[in-house]
């Protein structure tokens, strides 16, 4: 139903542009203007500091002469009058980099310095976005007026202007005022155009700026009541009970660990429920350290990527002492002590009212040796509808036991998903010695057959992956990605610094690594060495089995140990929490 009320409201405003802009700005000009010297205001902007230096680097710089670094490519406009927001920005039917500059995440480590020469560029840029975007042009909702990035503008502009007046920057009242007008209209269009169609991180985030622009009020407008009733079901919404994040994202859980930072320091929320938020605080920390591995950042699971978010161990502490962590809810297990550690994927795809950042990695791994990432993840090549981003998101992009020629999810377009499986942990007990988890995945039962994987890690020694395929006989293959980082000394044989990975099949027949690519970073392609693991076939159950060793201490499992491994798979009964 949402849906269509809020695509009917984007043809009202497109096709009644001036009436609609009009109504907007009446319901603006009930609204008290932001305060940047607010403490709240100072509390919200270092927060969003910590964010906006992780994405924009020192890239930032060039901003005053038209220079910008979007999602990891360059452009150069000249000026920053002579910017135009209008372009495709590489990214075809996608609106992603354009919405990126239209975020005006830059403005915040840029204001920070606190130059009025900076203050007077993104006073023109605002200048620029406005006389460029008027509500009658097609596609305008999808990027620049998105309510989206409308909430990311809001918040990013006063928080500039807060740091730069921290900092002492020299006062323009002009400029400010230009810029404060514009985040209090930002504001009202958010309240009137909610995206309820979407719901989740989207929602959230439209509430993250409207409290973000309460809290720089002297008190609460009664216009934006609602946020103290909304603020707590969007986070029921989009925070589980162990902490995860709904859309089961790590990088959108470091996201919305920084807008949960952002409603607590807002400071309007002290006699309701400022204790519920520093709760969701402490349990989504928690989570995020399952979702960590041993280099301080991130697995790439679903859309995932570096350098959207802070690192991991930048936001939380991440030196865990615990040697098996599990999100129950989430879906993630984490085995790990010292550098050696692996994220295993073993839940839902998503929600099921909004699955859209969903790829097909069940069951799939990314692990560090000696704190470096040796499987990882594809990641992310680009959001625009195609080959690569059907590609990036299948079954055959991830480090997880498959069938070839099949999905476990049915995809179409950038962020649609129709029939899914699931999958779980499974309960049996592990091998000696071994830090374990296993699983199961349900995405092939349609095709008559199960699938299942454990989880084997003997800390500074080695790794075993043994994946169970059962019923039809289908093809099936494993694959397994390391990132170029290790350079390949002989066979299946690799060496990062001072630590040799040698890699080896103890059941079914390891190809030989072929070149093949990932994105640790959006967009951005990397090099990568792939093997592909067929299956042996026996009393009519397919076995894969490969074992990593980073260690001249390591023992390869045995065939009895095999076995009594393979065993336990076929038997295992889901696990209940």
């Amino acid at each position: 139903m949402f849906r269509f009320i809020c695509q009917g409201q984007r043809l009202v405003m497109r096709y009644h542009s001036d009436f609609c802009r009009r109504r907007i700005e009446r319901a603006a000009g009930k609204l008290p203007l932001a305060d940047p010297t607010a403490g709240q205001a100072v509390a919200i902007a270092e927060i969003v500091l910590q964010l906006q230096a992780a994405v924009h680097g020192e890239s930032y710089a060039g901003v005053p002469e038209g220079k910008f670094s979007l999602l990891n490519r360059a452009y150069d406009f000249g000026s920053v009058e002579d910017v135009s927001w209008r372009g495709d920005f590489h990214e075809g039917n996608n609106p992603l980099r354009r919405m990126n500059l239209a975020y005006m995440g830059y403005a915040v480590p840029l204001l920070a310095q606190g130059r009025v020469q900076d203050l007077a560029a993104i006073r023109a840029l605002v200048d620029s976005l406005e006389t460029q975007n008027a509500w009658s042009i097609p596609g305008v909702f999808r990027d620049v007026w998105n309510s989206y990035t409308a909430s990311h503008r809001l918040i990013n502009l006063l928080s500039g202007l807060a740091l730069y007046h921290k900092a002492g920057g020299q006062r323009d009242s002009a400029a400010e005022a230009v810029l404060l007008e514009h985040a209090r209209f930002c504001a009202a269009y958010i309240r009137a155009n909610l995206e309820r169609d979407l719901q989740f991180n989207h929602l959230m985030k439209n509430y993250v700026a409207l409290t973000a622009y309460a809290g720089m009020c002297a008190s609460l407008p009664p216009s934006l009541s609602l946020l103290e009733t909304a603020v707590l079901r969007s986070i029921c919404q989009n925070v589980l009970v162990d902490g995860g994040q709904a859309e089961r994202c790590p990088m959108y859980h470091v996201l919305s660990i920084v807008d949960v930072r952002v409603l607590v320091a807002s400071g309007i929320f002290q006699h309701a429920w400022q204790p519920f938020l520093n709760e969701t605080l402490v349990r989504m920390s928690a989570a995020l350290q399952v979702m960590t591995l041993a280099d301080g950042e991130i697995a790439l699971m679903n859309d995932s990527w570096i350098g959207e978010a802070p690192r991991a161990d930048s936001v939380v502490d991440t030196t865990t002492t615990a040697r098996i962590t599990r999100l129950t809810d989430t879906g993630y297990v984490r085995l790990g002590a010292g550098g050696d550690s692996v994220v295993f994927d073993c839940g839902r795809c998503g929600p099921d009212s909004n699955p859209g950042h969903a790829h097909a990695d069940f069951l799939s791994v990314e692990a560090t040796a000696n704190g470096m990432r040796f499987l990882v993840d594809t990641g992310v090549p680009t959001y625009t509808a195609g080959i690569d981003r059907n590609s990036s998101r299948s079954a055959a992009a991830h480090n997880g036991p498959r069938l070839i020629g099949a999905e476990p999810i049915e995809f179409w377009r950038s962020f649609r998903v129709g029939r899914r499986g699931h999958a779980g942990e499974l309960d049996f007990a592990p091998p000696t010695g071994a830090l374990f988890a296993a699983g199961w995945q349900s995405g092939y039962g349609h095709l008559g057959v199960d699938v299942r994987r454990a989880v084997c890690l003997w800390p500074g020694k080695g790794l075993l992956i043994a994946d169970l395929w059962r019923g039809r006989m289908l093809k099936a293959e494993t694959r397994f990605l390391l990132p170029s980082d290790w350079e390949r000394v002989d066979g299946a044989m690799f060496r990062q610094g001072g630590t040799n990975l040698a890699v080896q099949a103890l059941a079914g027949t390891l190809s030989s690594p072929v070149d093949s690519l990932h994105w640790y970073r959006f967009g951005v392609e990397q090099k990568a060495h792939r093997f592909d693991v067929s299956p042996a076939v026996e009393n009519g159950d397919a076995r894969a089995a490969v074992f990593f060793a980073w260690s001249a201490d390591a023992v390869v499992p045995e065939t009895a140990d095999l076995l009594r491994l393979f065993g336990g798979l076929t038997t295992a009964i889901p696990m209940v929490d």
